[in-house]
């Protein structure tokens, strides 16, 4: 006598596990990709919006013909006053006439003095410091000589700055990796 015995066709649950292990794997090699890639988004970002709104307010002084004062009011904030930073500094901001500002997304925050030193970036100085003054200049743009201001992305090595150096006539947007070299983007 001659039993058949039928084949049931599917997966067993070793097959199934083990799917699910390698899908586990490459979904985690991933999601830490994804997060640095979006990391270095986000300060490449922050330093174009910084030098877009150095440009913007350069742009403003000159069409305003007055001087025109970029301070840092907070890790996430600049503010442009109308006035000289001497003034924009002092106890005395709140009779200032506020003409834009500038909230950057978190994690990204301004750096200060003492957490970006001026040979860090291109041997300017930190225009966070003081603040930085644009002066109205016939045929030039308004914009301080040099300096530059620095933001970094949460509290890991991704820095990013708007940059402006005597021999260009604008904020470049630049980035920095950790202890790597800085670079425009």
């Amino acid at each position: 006598m001659i039993v058949s015995q039928k084949h049931k066709s599917g997966v067993t649950l070793i097959e199934l596990l083990t799917v699910i292990a390698i899908m586990g794997i490459l979904s985690g090699l991933g999601v830490a990709g994804l997060q640095s890639a979006v990391a270095n988004a986000r300060i490449k970002d922050a330093a174009y919006n910084v030098s877009a709104f150095m440009e913007r307010t350069a742009n403003e002084a000159r069409r305003m013909n007055e001087t025109l004062c970029v301070v840092r009011e907070s890790a996430q904030k600049l503010t442009t006053y109308r006035a000289t930073c001497t003034d924009a500094n002092g106890s005395g901001k709140s009779g200032l006439a506020k003409v834009d500002s500038l909230v950057l997304e978190s994690p990204n925050k301004i750096l200060q003095e003492n957490e970006m030193t001026a040979a860090d970036i291109l041997g300017g100085v930190n225009l966070v410091t003081n603040g930085a003054e644009f002066t109205p200049r016939q045929g030039l743009s308004a914009a301080p000589y040099q300096g530059f201001i620095a933001v970094q992305y949460g509290g890991d090595g991704r820095f990013g700055a708007a940059a402006k150096v005597r021999s260009k006539n604008a904020f470049v947007p630049m980035m920095k990796y950790d202890d790597g070299s800085w670079f425009g983007i």
